[in-house]
C-alpha cells in the first residue's frame, strides 16, 4: 500500500496552508497537497470507475517547430532560438547571448560547449533540452496507455517516481493522477530546470507547495528516493539506454508497492515522412551524412548505443520482482521490423542473442498507418524548416551549414509532392516497456 499520512504515527506534524496538521515525511511530502485535496480524489476516482481513462488523443500540438515558419496564419517570428524560424529567416536576428534558452557558461555533463550558440561558441545549451524540443510531444495516447494499464493493476495513485527526468518534461502528467511526484535526475542542472518548471506549473495549476520533491541520483539509486514498496508508479522517458538495467530495474523493484507499475518509453530521434516516399528519401539521405555526432549526444558511449539499439528488450524483467503474465512490450511504428527499427548507426548489429525479453512476455505492435488509438501522435505535421531545427539542435547551428543542399532538396520536393506545398507527415518509431510488481 502506498504512503498516505495515517500510515506514518512517528513522523512529525507539519502545517499546510489550510491550518490542519498532517504527517509528512522529509524526502516524500504527504499526498495532502491542497485544500481540496480529498475532493479532487473523489473526482478522480469517480472519472476512473471504468476501465479505462478519458483522455483525448490525436490532438494537434501547437509547438511552432511543429507548425513551422509558413502557415496558414502567415509567418510566425520569436525569440526561441530554437525555433526554426530563429534558425533560417533573414529577416528575424535572435540575441544569442541573452536569450533565456541558454545556460550561463560552465563546465558540466549536460552541456555542449557552442551547442546551437553564437558563431563565437559562447552560449552552451542543454543537450537534452535541445533534443527534447525537436523531438516527438509525448502524445495523450502515451498517457492513455500508462494510466490505463496502471490503473488496471493497481488501486493507489499516492506516490510516482519520475527517473532520470531531466528537466521535468513528464512530471506534469504524473500531477494530474498523482497526489505526489518525486523527480530524480544525476544532473544538478535537469533538477534546477525541472523544479523551475514544476514551481510554474504548480502556480498556474494552483497547487499548494509539496506535491513535488526532487533528489539528486541515478535511476540506479532510485530506491534512495523512498522508502521500500512506497512508489505506485515509477517512469523512465527516454533515458534506460543510458543505465547498467539490471542494477535500474531492480532498484525500481524495491522502491515499488505490490502492484506497482514500472513504465520505461523509449523513441528513435530519426523519423519518417510518411505518404511521400521522395520527400523521405531525401530525409533519410540527410540522416546519413550526420555521420556519428548526433548519436553521442542521443545514446553517449558505446554501451549506450548498444542498448539503444535494442529498443527496450535489453532491459531484464525478472520473474521473481515482476508479474510476467501481466507485462507488456510495444513496438510502435517499426515497420514489421521489431527492435531492429533502433539500430544507431556504426553501433554493433543486434543479436536476437541480445535479448533480455522473458518467452513468456507479451509484444504488441501498433502502427500510425492503421490508425491503432495506442500509436495515435507518434505522428505530426511539419514544414521543410522542422528539419533544419532538428539538425542544429543535434548538431549545431554553425553545423547545419553543412547540409544546405540537403535542406534545400528537401524542400523543393516537398512543395513539389505535398497537397498543400508546405506541410509533410512524420512519425517516430516508440518501445514501451509496462510491468507489474509482485
Amino acid at each position: 500500500m502506498s504512503p498516505a499520512a495515517t500510515d506514518h504515527p512517528a513522523l512529525p506534524k507539519l502545517g499546510i496552508p489550510n491550518g490542519k496538521p498532517v504527517d509528512m515525511d522529509s524526502k516524500l511530502a504527504s499526498p495532502t497537497d491542497s485544500e481540496n485535496a480529498e475532493k479532487e480524489m473523489n473526482a478522480l476516482d469517480t472519472r476512473m470507475n471504468g476501465t479505462t481513462l478519458e483522455i483525448k488523443t490525436g490532438e494537434a500540438s501547437k509547438d511552432p517547430l511543429m507548425h513551422d515558419a509558413v502557415n496558414s496564419a502567415g509567418p510566425t517570428f520569436n525569440d526561441d532560438p530554437l525555433s526554426a524560424t530563429a534558425l533560417i529567416s533573414p529577416l528575424h536576428t535572435v540575441n544569442w547571448e541573452t536569450a533565456s534558452y541558454f545556460t550561463p557558461r560552465r563546465a558540466t555533463v549536460n552541456t555542449i560547449d557552442g551547442a546551437l550558440g553564437s558563431p563565437s561558441g559562447r552560449a552552451p545549451v542543454n543537450k537534452w533540452e535541445a533534443f527534447k524540443r525537436t523531438g516527438p510531444h509525448y502524445p495523450p495516447s502515451l498517457e492513455k496507455m500508462v494510466m490505463d494499464y496502471h490503473h488496471r493493476h493497481s488501486k493507489s495513485w499516492q506516490l510516482a517516481h519520475d527517473m532520470g527526468a531531466g528537466s521535468g518534461l513528464y512530471s506534469p502528467i504524473l500531477a494530474k493522477y498523482f497526489r505526489h511526484v518525486h523527480i530524480s535526475d544525476p544532473s544538478s542542472t535537469g533538477l534546477s530546470k525541472s523544479r523551475t518548471a514544476m514551481t510554474l506549473w504548480s502556480g498556474e495549476n494552483k497547487r499548494s507547495r509539496g506535491r513535488f520533491t526532487f533528489s539528486n541520483g541515478k535511476p540506479e539509486q532510485g530506491h534512495e528516493a523512498s522508502a521500500d514498496r512506497t512508489v505506485d508508479l515509477a517512469i523512465m522517458v527516454e533515458g534506460a539506454h543510458f543505465t547498467n538495467a539490471d542494477t535500474m530495474v531492480r532498484s525500481a523493484a524495491q522502491s515499488l508497492s505490490s502492484s506497482g507499475t514500472l513504465a520505461l518509453v523509449s523513441y528513435h530521434p530519426v523519423c519518417r515522412i510518411t505518404g511521400n516516399p521522395r520527400a523521405n528519401e531525401a530525409l533519410q539521405r540527410l540522416f546519413a551524412a550526420w555521420g556519428s555526432q548526433p548519436w553521442d549526444v542521443v545514446c553517449g558511449d558505446a554501451r549506450g548505443q548498444k542498448q539503444f539499439s535494442q529498443g527496450l528488450d535489453f532491459v531484464p524483467l525478472p520473474a521473481e520482482l515482476f508479474d510476467i503474465s501481466k507485462t507488456r512490450r510495444i513496438t510502435i511504428n517499426t515497420q514489421n521490423k521489431g527492435s531492429a527499427a533502433f539500430q544507431v548507426p556504426g553501433a554493433p548489429i543486434v543479436d536476437v542473442s541480445d535479448s533480455r525479453v522473458h518467452p513468456s512476455e507479451r509484444r504488441q505492435d501498433f502502427s500510425s498507418e492503421n490508425a491503432d488509438d495506442q500509436a495515435k501522435g507518434w505522428r505530426q505535421e511539419v514544414g521543410p524548416e522542422f528539419f533544419r531545427s532538428m539538425t542544429a539542435a543535434l548538431i549545431g547551428p554553425m553545423g547545419v551549414q553543412r547540409y544546405e543542399e540537403d535542406f534545400k532538396k528537401i524542400g523543393d520536393i516537398i512543395h513539389e509532392t505535398s497537397p498543400n506545398g508546405i506541410l509533410v507527415t512524420v512519425e517516430w518509431t516508440v518501445a514501451i516497456v509496462l510491468a507489474t510488481r509482485r
